[in-house]
């Protein structure tokens, strides 16, 4: 199963890919190599051809991806599912400014950008989505309903 766990930052994508079945292979995309320059999108966006390699390589292994770029509807094909987390900014906020292992939105220029691209994307995101979570819930409840959803 390749299933890709999408949404703005601070809605609790790393979170759930941590609690996710150990013997899975887990991929958070923002973290280096599968990311690169994209000089169209001028931003980062997702390294398709490193993703299919490992899908190719790996086609009897659980890949649970985490992570949001504005390429990423290029791998739905490969997938079997997207899931998508949301949350209300004022607990994106709260999740951000307390989280330690990732810096990104911490400053007041990083989370103007978050809100603008929650107003922006998020929509189109949920539209491609087959499931979408509101993660102001214990994170046990959300694990519950991505399980039930992917019946494992």
């Amino acid at each position: 199963m390749k299933v890709l766990i999408t949404g703005m930052s601070g809605v609790g994508k790393s979170t759930v890919l941590r609690h996710l079945d150990e013997v899975a292979i887990k991929v958070e995309l923002d973290e280096e190599d599968w990311m690169v320059w994209s000089e169209e999108y001028q931003e980062e966006v997702i390294n398709i051809e490193r993703l299919i390699e490992l899908f190719e390589s790996n086609p009897d292994r659980d890949i649970f991806l985490s992570g949001t770029a504005i390429n990423q509807g290029k791998i739905y094909p490969y997938l079997d599912a997207v899931i998508t987390l949301t949350a209300p900014l004022e607990i994106m906020k709260s999740r951000i400014q307390s989280r330690t292992d990732n810096p990104f939105g911490k400053s007041e220029t990083e989370w103007a950008k978050i809100v603008a691209d929650k107003e922006e994307f998020e929509a189109r995101i949920i539209s491609g989505s087959d499931l979408v979570i509101n993660t102001d819930q214990p994170i046990a409840a959300t694990i519950q309903e991505i399980i039930q959803f992917l019946n494992i």
